[in-house]
């Protein structure tokens, strides 16, 4: 192998988990020669500093560097890993996560053999460190059934509706779950290739997870791909942006390359976890961005690559308290896509139903 991988770790106070998720970079069976790990620090205050330097000295493919100011969200420290790599290839991990042993090497092996711009993978979602296993959502059948159950977009029913005309009417109008293409419905599918997102927008059903994927540097750098400064949804659009202007894209249904742990423990809770006004209203705005990306493809694309989204919204909105004030400042980021998004019938149904929530709580609520 005569090229490397530039794998870029955006890291902020977590010392307890960082030194497992570097390792299982370490370990990849591509081999160390192969692999640039760029380890950015965003101001923090605890062991995690000193950790990535002691990386940085015993192996040379680690590098750390430190910002000279806290950024207070992951799109500040992996933009700086995207100007400092040197890489062929770009990938992306959370410090608190793993990659799984073979993760590197196969996504290599793909996007090589289809001369593709992106590969990418399936993830388990771990909650409490072990406590219970879930594979990523696909909209496509794969052979991974008996190993794990299914993590989908469409476990909440956020409309107030009965049970039975969620799970039997609207779930299916929303999410499409009755897919018409026949190698999607009847059998189990290993790998998909395609040319472009116009090809398969079912694809953008995938969560954007930017930490399952192997992209191609000059898809970055030619196109000035960058994370845009929202602390959540900040990789769903990075994600998105990468999905429109790739050429070639190749997903791997069968293959889990990466462990996503769910730290939501009262003392143990990422960023990205903590639900408050600045969390929705970060991901209403990512969403806006997100649709006005699409804004020249068509209307499979404008609809899927936001829709499902706004179904989480909702039910996160629902289970979390606001303030009269807080709830103004996220009806008015709702408002701002529903200018912008009239070509859905579906998105319409659900942006109706959702400043309909914010407005009855917004009248009822005491100052």
């Amino acid at each position: 192998m005569n090229e490397k991988i530039s794998i870029i770790l955006p890291i902020f106070n977590v010392g307890p988990h960082l030194k497992g998720g570097i390792d299982s970079l370490i370990n990849q069976t591509i081999g160390n020669d192969n692999l640039e790990i760029i380890m950015v620090d965003d101001c923090s205050t605890d062991e995690s500093g000193k950790i990535i330097d002691e990386y940085d000295k015993k192996y040379e493919c680690c590098r750390a560097i430190h910002l000279e100011k806290n950024t207070g969200a992951a799109n500040g420290p992996r933009n700086r890993g995207i100007e400092e790599s040197s890489g062929d290839y770009i990938m992306f991990l959370d410090p608190d996560d793993r990659y799984t042993p073979d993760c590197c090497e196969r996504l290599y092996n793909e996007i090589k053999k289809h001369d593709a711009e992106i590969a990418f993978g399936r993830f388990r979602r771990v909650f409490t460190y072990g406590e219970k296993v879930q594979k990523s959502y696909s909209p496509y059948l794969d052979n991974l059934e008996k190993n794990y159950p299914d993590e989908t977009f469409e476990d909440a029913n956020p409309l107030n509706v009965s049970d039975f005309i969620w799970n039997n009417i609207l779930e299916k109008i929303l999410y499409g779950k009755d897919i018409e293409k026949e190698y999607k419905r009847d059998k189990p599918i290993d790998v998909i290739y395609i040319d472009n997102i116009e090809e398969e927008p079912d694809i953008l059903k995938i969560p954007p997870s930017v930490w399952t994927k192997l992209y191609k540097r000059d898809l970055i750098i030619n196109n000035n791909i960058r994370f845009p400064p929202y602390v959540c949804g900040d990789d769903m659009s990075f994600a998105l942006e990468t999905f429109l202007k790739a050429k070639g894209i190749v997903f791997l249904n069968n293959f889990i390359c990466y462990d996503y742990y769910i730290r939501d423990l009262p003392d143990d809770k990422s960023i990205t976890n903590t639900v408050n006004v600045r969390f929705l209203g970060d991901l209403m705005d990512a969403y806006t961005y997100c649709r006005n990306l699409t804004e020249n493809f068509s209307p499979d694309i404008q609809t899927v690559s936001v829709t499902p989204h706004l179904l989480y919204w909702m039910n996160t909105w629902k289970n979390s308290p606001f303030t009269k004030e807080e709830n103004k400042l996220l009806l008015e980021k709702v408002n701002n896509l529903k200018k912008i998004h009239k070509s859905s019938m579906k998105t319409k149904l659900i942006l109706s139903a959702m400043t309909k929530m914010l407005e009855t709580s917004i009248n009822t609520k005491k100052e």
